[in-house]
């Protein structure tokens, strides 16, 4: 098992590295939307490059950006069921929620998505001439992310239930 300290450095770390390439990428999409907008409407010859590339990196951000929202737990939840539960039972919920949350990315992201970028590999995009395998490296990539925050989250869970315990056993001895 991961130390504590370990477990959060590492979990930074990789906050970093996710936060970087969104807002780099962010920062690039805002770079060729204004070019496309000034080489269509100023200088009359619209770019040819530019509608895909800002297809393909809006693909890429959105994959990243499940991601961190998934491993800030800041992800979309409907919490009527949690809200009524005892700590206890929330914890079991929050698990379960985290399981899923490692199958779907397990099967359907990294393993599904691995199949496409192999299967499109060979397909090349019309105006990037790019191999379309690329684009969909951002689902497997996405889904391996995934799969880490997922897991830190269900350590970071267990941790907690782990004190809730330890201060009810500490009450009772008192």
């Amino acid at each position: 098992m991961i130390e504590g300290d370990t477990m959060i450095y590492v979990k930074k770390s990789v906050d970093r590295v996710i936060e970087f390439l969104t807002c780099a990428l962010f920062l690039v999409m805002i770079a060729v939307a204004t070019w496309q907008v000034l080489s269509r409407f100023i200088l009359k010859n619209p770019s040819t490059f530019t509608e895909e590339l800002l297809r393909y990196s809006l693909i890429w951000l959105a994959m990243l950006a499940t991601a961190y929202v998934v491993g800030r737990s800041e992800h979309i939840a409907i919490t009527y069921l949690r809200d009524r539960l005892d700590e206890e039972s929330a914890n079991k919920l929050d698990i379960v929620i985290q399981v899923f949350f490692l199958l779907f990315s397990a099967t359907v992201m990294v393993y599904g998505g691995a199949k496409a970028v192999s299967l499109t590999m060979a397909q090349i995009s019309p105006a990037l001439h790019l191999p379309m395998g690329y684009v969909y490296l951002a689902l497997p990539m996405s889904g391996v992310f995934i799969l880490f925050y997922s897991s830190i989250n269900i350590l970071h869970i267990l941790n907690r239930k782990k004190k809730i315990e330890t201060m009810m056993e500490e009450r009772s001895a008192s």
